[in-house]
């Protein structure tokens, strides 16, 4: 999410057009998300439900509550009776940047910089229209553009002004899912997204003369619809399911303001396509414990598209994602939870993102139950740029803490 180390040093472009997306849970569960890190779209940092997230940021394989009806429709018909499901997402970013030679203005010395915010809350109901059929709808924040930086890093040496960055707003979706149960224990959902938003994005440009030195803003209006498929099988003690979201075509319009320039511009973006599978076992042997695993395929590729402002062409890899939770009941009433997972970037199949995930869900009454998650991701890699005849290099360290508390209320 360094954009302004990328203006001061050089860097692909000033502005990056961030991912509006996961939007359905891109690489893992329930969706919300920010970016962060300085690849072109700074990758993706998810929160999903609490329970999701304290399994392994699984999605398909842990969806037994209202918030399956953003991942995996299909299993809504996997519990009895109508639910209703309220979350509240924290998530805190951090980034450090160690330059290997000196190009900051503190000679070479480390910068540093932590973002924290709360999500909007996520919301979902299922109706148990009858046996077979279940129905849901539910609302969800795909993308946090929320982000505020502002140093005099690059005011020494050969550059003046001030650096500050900072983004606001969000793009959200309102989802209507369907649920229909077969023979055999198959069941077949379907969701479909109506997704819409109005982040903004304003950063100074720092230069070596005042006359290089700007303001720029952009104001995006972002606007698409994509469906999401599912199936799922309960077999008791084994239950998998699959879930397919097709890629979504998101219309934006876009605002972009220079020093005194303003022009307006239109575009148009497509969503990944998401292929997920995932296998739950309950194991009820001397110690009753449960196992989460999905294996997630992000069509990265989907993404590519050109600037309408910069006019540069993005592209990006696919990428495969693996989730592991491990649920055990310490009594009746409470379970706790931990897991692992391991995310590449959609740029270089060679940065990784590790996850430890753990906590716990207890029955507040027989018809409450509460969710509490928590999640801690780490990222380590070098990055380099090049701006006129200087080549700057930096090692990049980058943390996130995601906290999720959530209440699911059996109707």
């Amino acid at each position: 999410m360094l954009k302004g180390v990328k203006s001061a040093c050089g860097g692909k472009k000033t502005i990056k057009i961030l991912i509006p997306a996961l939007l359905a849970a891109l690489t893992i569960p329930s969706p919300a998300f920010t970016n962060l890190g300085m690849l072109d779209l700074g990758d993706p940092v998810y929160s999903g439900g609490a329970k999701s997230l304290a399994l392994g940021l699984t999605s398909v394989s842990s969806a037994k509550n209202a918030t399956c009806l953003f991942s995996n429709a299909a299993s809504m018909s996997a519990f009895d009776g109508s639910r209703f499901y309220f979350s509240l997402p924290l998530v805190t970013v951090s980034e450090r940047v160690i330059p290997d030679n000196n190009w900051s203005a503190d000679g070479g010395g480390a910068y540093y910089n932590a973002n924290s915010y709360f999500e909007i809350p996520e919301t979902a109901f299922v109706y148990a229209f009858s046996d077979r059929v279940r129905l849901g709808m539910g609302m969800i924040q795909l993308m946090n553009f929320s982000y505020k930086h502002e140093a005099e890093a690059y005011s020494g040496g050969s550059y003046i002004g001030k650096f500050d960055y900072k983004g606001s707003g969000n793009i959200r979706s309102f989802d209507i899912a369907a649920a229909l149960k077969f023979s055999g224990g198959w069941s077949w959902g379907m969701t479909h997204e109506i997704i819409s938003g109005n982040p903004s994005i304003e950063t100074s440009i720092i230069g070596t003369s005042e006359a290089s030195t700007k303001r720029e803003k952009r104001e995006y209006d972002f606007s698409g619809s994509r469906t999401n498929l599912s199936l799922y099988r309960d077999r008791g003690l084994w239950n998998y399911g699959l879930a397919y979201t097709a890629p979504a075509g998101l219309d934006y319009d876009v605002k972009y303001t220079s020093g005194t320039d303003s022009r307006k511009e239109k575009g148009a973006l497509d969503l990944p396509r998401k292929l997920v599978f995932g296998l739950n076992h309950i194991w009820a042997g001397a110690v009753s414990a449960s196992i989460y695993f999905d294996i997630v395929k992000t069509f990265w590729s989907d993404m590519s598209f050109i600037d309408p402002v910069t006019l540069v062409k993005h592209n990006y890899k696919d990428s495969v994602s693996y989730h592991l939770g491990i649920e055990n009941d310490l009594s009746s009433t409470l379970q706790i939870r931990y897991g692992m997972a391991f995310i590449p970037s959609y740029e270089r199949t060679s940065v990784e993102r590790a996850y430890l995930t753990a906590g716990f869900g207890y029955y507040i009454s027989s018809n409450m139950y509460m969710d509490l998650g928590y999640a801690y991701g780490r990222r380590n890699y070098l990055e380099s740029w090049q701006r006129f005849s200087t080549s700057y290099d930096a090692r990049i360290q980058e943390s996130m803490h995601m906290f999720n508390v959530s209440l699911d209320w059996r109707l």
